[in-house]
């Protein structure tokens, strides 16, 4: 027996006062829109000709006239129909059209009944569908009336789909990849991108003609879409109640993913529209999308965006460069890696200590030698500040400006010269104290709980590795000068072999843990980085109480 026929799914309305119904259809074997009524003898046409999407036939602005009639003549609807009630069965109608699509469009791809050319035909049709709605919702100022104030939103996610479907299908092969290149430009003045242009052309099939037509209007859509919608947080579109839409990341992330994914690592991930080199829209919008997604602290999806932006700028293909490293398990392994000298020195450095002490030293210098080639080379001779954007600046702000008093006084380099208890329990409690205020921070913004605690522990993470460093320079090259104020019972010249002395003299912190570690001049204070660490970290990220209004993770 031949396949089951697919039934039409209808929208349909009744009119209890005036005793009838009215039913819309789209019919996609036949690329028909149906207007039919009821009084009572079936359903039969309000119009004399039902419109059709083919080019032959009709044109768009035909069905634009048939909605205006339905909304301005209202007794096409029945003899004692309501100007009131006619616009209200359309308002109706248009609220409940983008779903309608949605399901349809979502049962026809499932249920593998059409092929690739009727498919594409239905994609196309939807396109045109979506736009006359648009454009009627603009004319009449429907974009305000409050039951239709998410349509707009979901008639412009209808178009954006079938749009990018039949990029898929109907552009030439590579002529998207040049275009994301930058090797071929759509724009074209002859081109009629509007509803009736657009129309005609994919209807002609001249294959030039529907590549800049459809790659052009594609790319605005798409642009409307991020910059108007998904990272306009006042429309409210994703967080209402009955919004029909998934969560505003979710649709950030799928919107920016080429494949509509939602984790994104090099640079082929990200969509061909925003790929082009030195393109002004492609930066405007890479740009919101970093602060967005910094005010969403997600670290590894604004690192990503910043650098790509920055390989735009300076015309650097990145489709294989992995952009963001940014992850909680890769700053774990990284406090891990430097740490490791000196837990490793708490059980063995009495059997080789000049072992330690030469590998502290190089470890020192690594990171000496890092911070150099930032500011002497990266910012001073290349000006490229990319790195520093990536790291958060405003955690490396907070921690800066907290290193100032921990650093300069004394009794905090007395607790830090202190046993080893006293300075792991300061450090614990400094640490989660400051975990605690990063997830209440984040889950404000971050409904689901597991998902804010991933984020708060990664920023978490970020911070120590960054006060970590900071403290292995800063103490590098001022510690010996505040040991010899604080960690030898007779004040010496600062330029006498204190650390010398002391490295010689002081009683282990922990296990065979020196408090000193290092060859001269190139010097480590584990005591003292550890606490500085936790201390500056801490201060750093409560002076955010006096930014209350702005996201930790908020650009600089």
């Amino acid at each position: 027996m031949p396949p089951e026929a697919p039934t039409l799914p209808r929208l349909e309305y009744r009119l209890a006062r005036l005793k009838l119904s009215l039913r819309f259809t789209y019919a996609f074997h036949a690329r028909e829109i149906r207007f039919e009524r009821d009084t009572g003898a079936g359903f039969g046409r309000v119009f004399p000709e039902t419109f059709s999407f083919l080019a032959d036939r009709h044109d768009p602005a035909e069905l634009y006239l048939q909605i205006e009639d339905l909304w301005s003549k209202p007794k096409l609807i029945s003899p004692e129909a309501t100007r009131r009630e006619a616009e209200d069965v359309m308002m109706r109608l248009i609220f409940a059209t983008p779903r309608y699509l949605d399901e349809l469009l979502d049962r026809l791809e499932g249920d593998g009944r059409l092929d690739s050319a009727q498919i594409q035909r239905v994609y196309e049709d939807a396109v045109m569908l979506t736009r006359v709605l648009s454009r009627f919702m603009r004319d009449k100022n429907l974009e305000r009336e409050p039951r239709l104030r998410f349509t707009r939103v979901h008639l412009r996610k209808v178009l954006l789909r079938s749009l990018l479907a039949l990029l898929g299908s109907r552009v030439s092969d590579g002529y998207l990849e040049r275009f994301a290149r930058g090797q071929v430009d759509p724009i074209d003045r002859g081109d009629d991108l509007s509803e009736s242009g657009f129309f005609y052309t994919m209807a002609r099939g001249d294959v030039d003609a529907v590549d800049r037509c459809l790659v052009a209007t594609t790319e605005r859509v798409y642009f409307q879409w991020i910059e108007e919608i998904c990272l306009d947080e006042e429309n409210q579109a994703f967080e209402a109640e009955e919004s029909p839409f998934a969560d505003r990341e979710w649709e950030v992330l799928r919107a920016l993913h080429a494949r509509g994914g939602q984790y994104i690592a090099r640079g082929r991930d990200i969509s061909p529209f925003l790929r082009r080199p030195n393109n002004k829209n492609c930066l405007r919008i890479l740009e919101k999308l970093e602060r967005w997604f910094f005010r969403q602290y997600d670290v590894h999806h604004a690192a990503v965006v910043i650098r790509h932006a920055a390989h735009l700028r300076h015309g650097i293909e990145d489709a294989e460069r992995i952009l963001s490293r940014h992850s909680a398990s890769n700053y774990a392994k990284l406090l891990l890696l430097v740490a490791l000298p000196y837990l490793g020195a708490i059980f063995f450095y009495e059997r080789a200590p000049d072992v330690f002490d030469w590998i502290c030293s190089a470890e020192v210098v690594v990171i000496l030698a890092g911070t150099f080639w930032f500011f002497l080379y990266n910012f001073c001779w290349k000006r490229d500040l990319t790195v520093f954007y990536t790291a958060v600046p405003r955690v490396m702000a907070g921690i800066i400006v907290g290193y100032a008093p921990v650093f300069l006084i004394d009794e905090v380099w007395d607790l830090a010269g202190s046993s080893w208890f006293p300075l792991i329990s300061v450090g614990a409690l400094l640490g989660f104290t400051t975990l605690l205020y990063l997830y209440v921070e984040i889950r404000r913004r971050i409904p689901d709980s597991s998902e804010a605690f991933s984020r708060a522990r990664s920023i978490f993470l970020l911070g120590i590795v960054e006060a970590f460093g900071f403290g292995i320079v800063t103490t590098s090259l001022l510690g010996p000068f505040m040991v010899a104020r604080n960690w030898v019972d007779v004040a010496l010249p600062l330029d006498a072999t204190t650390v010398d002395a002391l490295q010689a003299a002081a009683t282990p912190v922990l296990g065979e843990l020196p408090r000193v570690l290092g060859v001269d001049p190139f010097f480590a204070f584990p005591t003292a980085v550890f606490l500085f660490t936790f201390l500056s970290f801490f201060i750093g990220t409560f002076l955010q109480l006096l930014w209350e209004d702005l996201p930790f993770t908020e650009p600089l």
